[in-house]
């Protein structure tokens, strides 16, 4: 499988500081390719801090996959997510200035013909398959919590002022909760990760017709984050997009 990837992780119009993070690598001895997503909370800056992080922690758990590893990915994936929790969440307790910092985190793991995913907060994972898109992960936020419970609509949830507040972010307690799924996926699909400062303020029409032009190996990263903030995002953007092609 050949992989075809652009991210580009922004400040922003609004924001004096750039709490997003993203990174990813290719295995080329296992032909794994791997992609992390993060949007860091907290304040004097500790919010970079904990992107930044989440970022060393998978980078470094990285180099220790070894070649000759049958790797369960899930596992892996969940494993590493809640170590990196319980490294930022001792710094932020022992830290001046950075107590309560945590960052949301998707990371993703493509071997063959599967896509890997582990997530915790509001940061996103897409896919682009058929002409048709999914979004793969469910936000870990106070109102999708209500809308798990019917207690609201999603079309309640998207309007409200309050649809970012976390239910969860990793850092900010000593355990958390990942959610994971593995997605069944084929030369010519898209997949992207981004953070709420982008996705929110795009329509899942104007994400399609971005992820479209991708699949033609157009570097479509820009007018993404353009449009966004047209659109008055008020906060940092990121995004990564890989196109799979044999």
């Amino acid at each position: 499988m050949n992989y075809h990837i652009k991210s580009l992780c922004h400040q922003g119009s609004i924001r004096d500081n750039n709490e997003d993070a993203i990174s990813y690598g290719i295995h080329k001895e296992l032909d794994v390719v791997w992609m992390l997503i993060a949007d860091g909370m907290g304040g004097h800056n500790a919010g970079e801090i904990a992107s930044a992080m989440l970022v060393d922690h998978i980078k470094y758990a990285w180099g220790k996959v070894s070649i000759t590893k049958q790797a369960n990915w899930l596992t892996w994936i969940t494993e590493q997510l809640n170590a990196a929790n319980l490294s930022i969440f001792e710094q932020a307790k022992n830290t001046v200035g950075q107590q309560g910092m945590g960052t949301t985190g998707v990371l993703m793991v493509i071997e063959n013909n599967k896509c890997h995913l582990g997530w915790v907060g509001d940061s996103r994972a897409y896919t682009l398959k058929n002409k048709n898109l999914v979004q793969e992960t469910i936000d870990h936020t106070m109102l999708q919590e209500l809308v798990n419970k019917g207690a609201i609509s999603a079309e309640t949830a998207k309007s409200a002022k309050t649809k970012n507040l976390l239910s969860q972010a990793i850092g900010v307690r000593e355990k958390i909760s990942v959610d994971t799924a593995t997605i069944a996926i084929e030369s010519g699909d898209t997949i992207m990760l981004s953070t709420d400062g982008l996705h929110d303020y795009l329509t899942d029409r104007e994400i399609y017709h971005y992820l479209s032009e991708f699949s033609t190996e157009k570097n479509v990263c820009d007018d993404m984050v353009e449009q966004a903030i047209v659109q008055n995002s008020r906060d940092n953007l990121t995004v990564g997009l890989i196109y799979l092609n044999n």
